[in-house]
């Protein structure tokens, strides 16, 4: 069951960083230099906290021993 919740929490977060990045390369496709850095900084924003977020999901409470 445990394995369900996970996978079920795993796409639903896959399907926001894929909105995310969409974004992000529009922000990337405007003319506006600031519209190019906020872009970027999107990207990387949502490349360090979409692996933070899989890591919590699945390795979560591992390391202790029950």
């Amino acid at each position: 069951m445990k394995l369900f919740w996970k996978s079920i929490l795993s796409v639903m977060l896959a399907m926001l960083l894929f909105e995310g990045m969409v974004s992000a390369f529009h922000l990337l496709n405007l003319p506006s230099n600031l519209a190019v850095v906020e872009g970027l900084c999107l990207l990387l924003f949502l490349a360090a906290g979409g692996f933070v977020a899989v890591r919590n999901i699945w390795f979560r409470n591992t390391w202790r021993r029950r």
